[in-house]
């Protein structure tokens, strides 16, 4: 060999051993940072028996004994499909939002699923989805725990759905044998950062990820920074938008609304999801709607803030009503949307959607319910939550931002113009539909993966 050959050689061996070096030293990191976690479960586990206790919900206390049974994975193994499919989930939202990908995973797999959840509403809302042969609270994330609960589940395929990381879980599912794929995943930006502190913990256990689904490629770039290695990322969307529906439910119910209170012919600005803020913002700005004949529909966020939200409407000037309400006054300008589930059909009889969280600094809600109908959208600047349909409405033409400022003179605008808001509105339209696609996307991830690994 010629002596520049040796060299290269000599070079070649020399950066393997360094890079293997370093793939030792932050694995032991890893491994030593999982050892600290479990060391701090006693107090973690103290403070969740705390909380059973002194909970202003004192409900929770006629489930206790089950739910620390599932919480320290006690349950009977008999109880528990063995060999199957196991999704967990954070909560209700993320249970429903892949529903329909579970159905699939279900016909592709030819497994029962069993689902766990983080909280009480989200087990619910799984025992109510047919495909789903058992649903759980997650157990603590203590590696006995973890492991105790593979060795009775066994199950063929562990499912983490969008951010749901538990370094224990994913640890002793890799231990077992277990493939672990990341579903629907994102990751904020604030969360990036805080995990950046403990990298070495999380680049061991992104490592052990067999595949993982991201929403977006900032989701991606995000994860790839923390350690996951780019190969097994795969850009499918979000799942969540598969779910929206252009036929809401109870539209003949919001019809009948509109109906009642004379208001089938007038402009009317459906605002849902509604903060404190936003709604102080509305009501200052109702009068000058008013005088245009501007109805105003909000739906707050939070409906246990009903007495507060009364009292501000009281303190106003203009006709009001609660959609709850058996009497509404004839004048009726504005109306309060207090009952759940009716928020999608709104959208649909109004002309024009404000989407709340977005002046108020949540990072906006669903930007997608409206536009799926066909209504212009307008939001606010905080839309950290959801950056690529926010932008996509905005250079699409199919949302207009707000802000403190001008929401009040930009309603008045659009309103004047009923040309180019049809206009708007089919534009933000378009731009839905190019969202859907996710879920088929991230089942042609999972095939390809289990054709690659068989």
């Amino acid at each position: 060999m010629a002596p520049h050959g040796r060299v290269l050689m000599r070079r070649l061996r020399a950066v393997r051993s360094v890079t293997a070096g370093k793939i030792i030293i932050m694995t032991y990191m890893g491994n030593f940072l999982l050892f600290i976690t479990n060391l701090a479960f006693p107090f973690a586990a103290l403070g969740v028996l705390l909380g059973f206790v002194f909970s202003p919900r004192r409900r929770v206390l006629k489930t206790l004994k089950q739910e620390l049974k599932e919480r320290f994975a006690l349950e009977d193994p008999s109880l528990i499909p063995q060999g199957a499919l196991w999704v967990h989930c954070a909560s209700v939202g993320e249970v429903k939002s892949v529903s329909a990908l579970m159905k699939q995973l279900k016909a592709f797999y030819g497994r029962e699923l069993l689902v766990t959840t983080s909280t009480a509403a989200g087990k619910a809302e799984a025992e109510k989805n047919p495909d789903v042969s058992k649903a759980l609270l997650v157990p603590l994330d203590f590696y006995p725990n973890a492991r105790r609960f593979l060795r009775a589940a066994k199950p063929h395929r562990l499912f983490i759905v969008e951010r749901e990381i538990w370094p224990n879980m994913i640890a002793a599912a890799e231990n077992e044998g277990v493939p672990v794929i990341l579903l629907n995943a994102r990751i904020s930006r604030k969360s990036t950062k805080a995990y950046a502190y403990v990298r070495p913990l999380f680049k061991m256990l992104f490592g052990r990820l067999s595949l993982a689904c991201m929403q977006d490629a900032d989701a991606a770039a995000r994860y790839k920074t923390l350690g996951l290695p780019r190969d097994r990322m795969r850009i499918c969307g979000n799942v969540k938008y598969d779910t929206l529906n252009d036929t809401p439910g109870k539209l003949k119910e919001a019809r009948e609304l509109l109906k009642q209170l004379n208001w089938e012919k007038a402009p009317v600005l459906v605002c849902g999801s509604t903060h404190p803020l936003e709604e102080e913002l509305i009501l200052k700005a109702a009068p000058k709607w008013a005088e245009e004949g501007i109805k105003v529909i909000f739906a707050p966020r939070h409906l246990e803030r009903k007495a507060e939200i009364k009292t501000a409407l009281s303190a106003q000037p203009l006709a009001y009503a609660f959609v709850s309400d058996k009497k509404r006054p004839q004048n009726c300008v504005l109306l309060c949307a207090d009952v759940m589930g009716l928020l999608q059909s709104l959208y649909a009889v109004g002309q024009l959607a404000f989407v709340g969280g977005s002046i108020a600094p949540r990072g906006a809600h669903n930007l997608l319910e409206p536009a799926i109908l066909g209504k212009t959208v307008l939001f606010g600047k905080s839309f950290h939550h959801t950056p690529d349909v926010a932008h996509a409405l905005l250079s699409a033409g199919g949302g207009v931002l707000v802000d403190e400022e001008n929401l009040e003179r930009t309603v008045l605008r659009l309103f004047k113009d009923p040309a180019a808001l049809e206009n708007m509105a089919a534009k933000a339209r378009l731009t839905a539909l190019k969202f859907k696609g996710a879920t088929q996307k991230t089942m042609e991830a999972v095939e390809n993966y289990e054709r690659k690994s068989a």
